[in-house]
């Protein structure tokens, strides 16, 4: 290259690549040869302080057959390539560019860092025997472009983020509300609580100024609405207003709109057709159907002020009035479950109460009937020995002669059939008075009485290791059925008893019985308790003891239903029996101790 040509190009500002093919080691140009081979090649000032990386470690590049024009074909990326290649993995528009003929543009980016890109405008000509490539630096128009290309797009996407924000901002507030609705009802299942909630939060939501709840009703062949609740609760006298019981009959057009399912929004000056007054200002009249297995049972009504209903505001009625229908066909189906759950339970109750009466009465017919029977068996001879004595009585006042002795010992015999005689007949007369079959209505009876006679059915029971204490206090004559408490405190002493003697067998020798009868008057309140200190009560028993059919005892030894009855009677009574059961430790040793308490109103 001649000295004046390379100081021009030299001296120039834009990057320049001058291939010379007249150089002897230059290759053809019709040879696609790989650009390390190249020679003849020149690189101006301005291109070495350009692409100043290409030139770093030039010696050892040179020593491992790396070119600068090799390296900077690598650092270059073309956006659109219109040569044809034979093979697209050695392809290079560089090569190509300083090998082909003619004039053309190539447009490419150069990756002078990890983080820096320039791009140029590379323009290939020849010039006689020189093959000139001049790299126009359209960075900063680049740059240019595509800040004015992304500010475009920024404001495309702004705006499209602003329609999303609204959009999304409009189905928060709508969740939001859907949310604070769902909320509300979700917390009762109860369906008075239901609907008022629902009109509460929908007057809320919507400013009105009253909301109606009505269900449809069938009359005279035209169906028709029949307000149920309405809210506020709190109504002034001057207002127009609907009130419970209320009859509302509505266009035709509104009425296939609600029961087609749909969101009637009207502006109205009257209520409904059957409204006399007018409204005093014009109002916004919402009416949400509501549904149950897609048929119409009843409608909610919003009156407000609002004079736009926007759409987001008509999507959000819409879902409420789904919400709402869901609610209030659970509500119904709760109340039906609980209604018929109700019957089935107090049914229950009465049959269990029935069976109890049932048992209880033929168990206390039976026994009139044995007591009876015995009574009548132990009279019979009873009689004829009471007759005897009173022959051997007389006959001992008779005078005839006997020795001292044989005398002493006849009459002391006959002392003793007396005192038995007395003790039987006493027997026999409290089994009597403890059936009572024929006490039917209540009756005046003194409560320490009947305990005795109770006491003296179980007198055989009360062993010598039993220590009966009776702390009865003064008290008036109570109304009452004496037969049916006494079967209480019979079946409430029996059970002490069997305790003590339970206990007895599980401790040391010394171990005495104790049951403890206390009755007592007190604010018009009798109360009789009957303790002892037999084996108690377990724990896990004691919330069973009243339960039909609960017993402790062994097969054949108990029914379950002493308590049960016991309980049944003292209810009848309109009184209340209770008990208490606890272990106590004293000087190391541990009593136990079981109570059971009576208190029935005088």
């Amino acid at each position: 290259m001649s000295k004046v040509l390379r100081s021009f190009y030299h001296n120039l500002k834009e990057p320049i690549i001058i291939c010379d093919f007249s150089s002897k080691t230059a290759p053809n140009p019709v040879q696609r040869h790989s650009l390390e081979n190249l020679n003849g090649v020149y690189f101006n000032k301005a291109f070495k302080n350009v692409f100043s990386d290409v030139f770093l470690n030039l010696k050892e590049d040179e020593k491992n057959g790396k070119k600068p024009l090799k390296k900077l074909d690598n650092k270059f990326y073309f956006e659109y390539y219109l040569f044809e290649s034979e093979n697209l993995k050695t392809n290079s528009p560089l090569k190509d560019a300083l090998e082909l003929k003619g004039n053309f543009t190539l447009y490419g980016m150069y990756q002078k860092s990890e983080r820096e890109f320039l791009y140029f405008l590379i323009q290939a000509f020849s010039l006689k025997k020189y093959r000139i490539l001049y790299f126009y630096d359209v960075t900063r128009e680049m740059m240019l472009d595509r800040l004015m290309f992304e500010n475009e797009k920024l404001k495309i996407q702004n705006k499209e983020f602003l329609n999303t924000n609204s959009k999304a901002q409009n189905q928060a507030v709508k969740l939001a509300l859907l949310n604070r609705i769902s909320t509300s009802i979700s917390k009762t299942v109860d369906l008075n609580d239901l609907i008022n909630t629902s009109l509460k939060e929908l007057s809320i939501i919507f400013g009105a100024k009253k909301a109606y709840f009505a269900k449809k009703i069938k009359k005279i062949n035209e169906e028709v609405f029949e307000i149920e609740y309405t809210y506020p609760l709190n109504k002034t006298q001057d207002e127009a207003t609907g009130a419970v019981g209320d009859i509302l009959k509505y266009d035709k057009q509104t009425t296939d709109d609600i029961f087609d399912n749909k969101l009637s929004i009207n502006v109205c000056l009257k209520e409904n057709e059957n409204s006399v007054s007018p409204l005093k200002t014009p109002l916004n009249r919402i009416i949400l159907p509501i549904m149950k297995n897609e048929n119409l049972i009843a409608v909610l009504i919003i009156f407000t002020q609002k004079k736009n209903i926007e759409e987001i505001e008509r999507e959000l009625l819409l879902g409420v009035s789904m919400q709402i229908s869901s609610a209030i066909t659970q509500a119904m189906l709760f109340k039906e479950v609980s209604d018929k759950k109700e019957e089935v339970e107090n049914a229950l109750t009465e049959l269990k109460e029935t069976q109890l009466q049932l048992i209880n009465s033929e168990k206390m017919a039976s026994l009139g009937q044995l007591i009876a029977s015995v009574a009548h068996e132990i009279n019979t001879p009873l009689a004829s020995i009471c007759a005897n004595n009173e022959i051997l009585k007389r006959f001992f006042n008779s005078g005839v002669p006997f020795d001292d002795e044989t005398l002493e010992i006849l009459k002391d015999t006959n002392s003793i059939d007396n005192d038995a005689i007395k003790r039987i007949s006493n027997l026999v007369q409290s089994l009597k008075r403890f059936v009572r079959l024929d006490e039917t209505t209540l009756q005046k009876a003194n409560i320490n009485d009947e305990l005795d006679l109770t006491l003296n059915l179980l007198r055989h029971k009360l062993k010598k290791d039993i220590n009966l204490v009776k702390n009865y206090g003064e008290i008036p004559l109570v109304n009452c059925y004496p037969n049916m408490l006494n079967q209480v405190f019979l079946n409430i002493l029996m059970n002490a008893i069997q305790s003590i003697e339970k206990e007895a067998q599980n401790v040391q020798e010394g171990y005495i019985g104790e049951i403890i009868i206390s009755t007592d008057v007190k604010e018009n309140i009798l109360t009789v308790s009957i303790k002892d200190n037999g084996f108690g009560i377990k724990e896990e028993d004691k919330k069973k003891i009243f339960h039909a059919g609960f017993t402790t005892k062994k097969v054949g030894e108990g029914t379950g239903l002493g308590l049960a009855i016991c309980k049944k009677i003292i209810e009848k009574h309109n009184g209340t029996i209770s008990f208490d059961s606890a272990a106590l430790k004293k000087d190391g040793n541990t009593l136990k101790s079981t109570v059971f308490t009576i208190k029935i109103p005088v």
